[in-house]
């Protein structure tokens, strides 16, 4: 759930122009021997770059009330961002679903003296820009605004207001469990979502992650605005708190802003922390139907955790699984082989307190669906038996050192990674998980994965149209070191420049 407000834009269709280089075998095979064996310069220089690790210092305290706060200065713009994170997600709803989506979505209807168009024209007249999500974990406030302190100052102060001092109004609350139930709705129109919460109600059945972050109809229906303001009280609590910056300001000032807000807030006796049974039961497959051409299909299964020793490796598995764009196993033999899919991608995460799942996402035609998930599942259980290839493991290892600075270039892209840091309780280190991926071996990624991921243990949920079914296309037998021209498809003879 994510609630957003930037200065006004006029919204305008977008022309892009995507250019396709490739060039087919039938147009290399006419070039001369000297051509055929030509390479950019560029392209061979950036293989040879060393990882070397970011030289930002990451500064780490804890206010006296308990919120945790991370800060990295960097001084290239006048400016700043800062993320506050509550444990306040909807695995805290209890016996009421929705509990945790209404109190966030109220938060910033109304605070005193200011209603939500007054909030929303406050920021804009300061130049600062706010957004709110909630998940089922965490919910959360990202400000960016200019480090001069005639902004900066009224800025954090109506921040700090909208999740210290919010009104909470029984006059509010009915548009806004209207507004959840609407998003509720818009929920279960669409497929991808369906599917990704299917594999969650299937791993954890009678846990709050079996819900939508939204609630339920009948959950949305009992909150009442005493409950609204209990929860508030219990779980927007200091000791609930992570702080993060990143910007053009002080050590001193970064401090001054943390017990800010770390002083307005409460702190609270209440140290829930929400956990999920993660043992897959005897359905270890699901279908949701809905009137849609294409199917969502989504595996999943328990894995490791963040601070797991065996994160670094099972996170580089999914990365050549299905995370290395257009070069994974899965694409490779999906798209480029078959042309089943647009997509593919696999992700392992956290998403209950100690526990974490990988993930493979695709959707394909609704004709090839069973087929599709059949040959997914020798695919990945092919892959869990024998485990990367040597080839497969380095040029990971190459593609995360040659785009680690870009990645890690802008005070967004910072934040985000000391967001993770602070979040999952992660060493001082902003690459620490690129470098342990730099030290591995095959054999690292092929014990981590007996070690924790079974062959067995595979769920899988598809969310489409019931249609007849048809076999799957014979692959394409693709030249050693090669892949599909992409999108753009090139004739025989030219080349994209």
């Amino acid at each position: 759930m994510n609630k957003s407000w930037l200065p006004f834009r006029l919204a305008l269709p977008s022309l892009k122009l995507m250019i396709c280089l490739t060039a087919t075998v039938a147009w290399a095979d006419e070039r001369p021997a000297q051509v055929q064996t030509a390479r950019l310069q560029s392209l061979v220089e950036v293989k040879k770059l060393a990882f070397k690790p970011r030289a930002l210092e990451i500064k780490a305290w804890k206010t006296l009330t308990g919120a945790k706060v991370l800060f990295v200065r960097t001084a290239a713009l006048p400016m700043f961002d800062i993320h506050i994170s509550f444990a306040a997600g909807s695995a805290r709803d209890g016996a009421v679903p929705g509990l945790a989506a209404t109190t966030f979505a109220l938060l910033n209807e109304g605070v005193p003296g200011k209603d939500l168009s007054a909030i929303i024209e406050t920021f804009d007249g300061l130049g600062a820009q706010l957004e709110m999500d909630i998940d089922h974990d965490r919910a959360d406030f990202s400000l960016r605004s200019l480090s001069d302190p005639a902004k900066r100052t009224p800025a954090l102060n109506l921040l700090t207001q909208v999740f210290s001092e919010p009104l909470l109004s029984e006059e509010r609350l009915t548009p806004v469990k209207n507004e959840l139930r609407a998003a509720l709705a818009e929920q279960r129109k669409n497929a991808g979502l369906q599917a990704e919460q299917g594999i969650k109600a299937m791993l954890a059945p009678d846990s709050p992650f079996s819900h939508s972050v939204y609630g339920t109809e009948a959950g949305l229906s009992a909150v009442t605005r005493a409950a609204v303001q209990d929860f508030h009280r219990r779980y927007y609590a200091a000791n609930h708190a992570q702080i993060t910056l990143v910007g053009d300001l002080s050590v001193e000032q970064a401090q001054e802003i943390s017990l800010q807000i770390s002083n307005a807030l409460p702190s609270a006796a209440d140290t829930f922390t929400a956990s999920a049974e993660t043992t897959p039961g005897t359905v270890m497959s699901s279908h949701i139907e809905l009137a849609q051409r294409q199917t969502h299909i989504v595996f999943a299964q328990p894995s490791v955790p963040r601070r797991h020793s065996d994160y670094a490796a099972l996170y580089a598995a999914s990365e050549i699984l299905g995370g290395g764009g257009g070069n994974s196993r899965l694409m490779t033999e999906l798209r480029h082989k078959r042309s089943l899919v647009y997509d593919v991608y696999s992700e392992g995460k956290d998403w209950a307190q100690g526990s974490g799942i990988l993930t493979i996402n695709l959707q394909t035609g609704s004709q090839f669906s069973e087929a599709v998930v059949a040959e997914v599942r020798v695919l990945l259980n092919d892959f869990l038996r024998e485990g990367p290839t040597r080839e497969e493991l380095r040029q990971l290892q190459h593609r995360l050192a040659n785009k680690h600075v870009l990645n890690s270039a802008s005070n967004r892209q910072i934040l985000a990674r000391l967001v993770q840091i602070n979040r999952y309780d992660l060493p001082l280190d902003l690459d620490y998980t690129l470098q342990q991926v730099q030290r591995l071996t095959r054999e690292d990624i092929k014990l981590a994965l007996n070690r924790h991921l079974s062959t067995d243990r595979w769920l899988s949920v598809t969310a489409g149209a019931s249609v007849e079914q048809q076999p799957l296309p014979p692959p394409v037998t693709l030249p050693s070191g090669q892949t599909d021209k992409g999108m753009c498809r090139v004739n025989p003879g030219f080349v994209a420049s």
